[in-house]
């Protein structure tokens, strides 16, 4: 009995493949070997919903919708197709492309022609020229249509949208002149200085509100207690009323008693 729980324990994986008992038939046939990257594997991670036999080209354009179909293919050549190494791949790929949409821009004129790029890569240092901005909303309005038009994406448009509103700033910044500057510096000064004026009255009117407060506070005390004080002489007045009454018919019957004593010492006794 030992000696075959022993060699039933070196069996090796073909001896269980050839047991007598056999599985049931709605089983699903296990599959005993897996490729390095499996399809199934590399969906659930993702929580794709595609099946398992799928064209791994379409798989990329799932987990990466907008994007070119032939560029997905090249990087999933390149990637000796493997769908994990064309996604790592793909992925620095677009990493490095916003890094790249995201480099300092400059502004160029663009003498009323469809073609013309508004917004151009440059240093970032480089000075902006007063007559390359524009001057009117129609101006700033085909700056914004012509960068949102030419943008690859959503980041590259992002990036675009940004660098207009700098451009923007720098133009009002640089559209104003020295008087105005100097003229809004005053009413600001103007403005600060009535708003400290606000806040100190602001501070007065919530002293004189709180003070006011309590003074309204102490003043309905006193109502209270002046109407409890009023209760309490109108109870005691009763009571000496009361005890008025009762002191008028004691004096009454006492000096009855003394009257009738009076009389009864001075009849004479009688004799018998």
């Amino acid at each position: 009995m030992a000696a075959t729980t022993v060699a039933s324990r070196k069996r090796g994986t073909a001896a269980f493949l050839d047991d007598p008992f056999s599985f049931p038939g709605d089983l699903p046939c296990l599959q005993t070997k897996r490729g390095r990257c499996s399809s199934s594997i590399v969906a659930a991670d993702l929580g794709l919903s595609f099946p398992l036999e799928f064209d791994p080209v379409e798989a990329l354009h799932l987990i990466f919708p907008g994007e070119d179909r032939q560029v997905l293919q090249n990087h999933l050549q390149a990637s000796g197709n493997v769908l994990d190494a064309a996604i790592r791949a793909y992925k620095d790929y677009l990493a490095e492309r916003s890094k790249e949409s995201a480099s300092a821009i400059n502004y160029v004129p663009s003498d009323n022609e469809e073609g013309d790029s508004i917004l151009s890569e440059c240093e970032p240092d480089v000075y902006l020229k007063e007559e390359t901005i524009p001057t009117n909303c129609s101006g700033w309005a085909e700056v914004i249509v012509k960068e949102m038009s030419s943008a690859s994406d959503l980041t590259d448009a992002k990036n675009r949208a940004f660098k207009i509103l700098k451009l923007f700033e720098k133009s009002a910044d640089r559209s104003s002149s020295p008087d105005e500057k100097r003229e809004g510096n005053k009413e600001h000064k103007i403005v600060k200085q009535m708003l400290g004026s606000l806040l100190h009255q602001n501070g007065v009117l919530k002293r004189a509100f709180l003070i006011q407060h309590n003074r309204l506070k102490e003043y309905q005390e006193m109502v209270q207690e002046r109407s409890q004080f009023n209760q309490i002489l109108e109870k005691y007045r009763e009571q000496i009323k009361a005890l008025e009454e009762k002191n008028s018919a004691l004096s009454f019957h006492l000096q009855n008693m003394n009257q009738c004593r009076n009389t009864y010492w001075h009849h004479n006794p009688d004799v018998f």
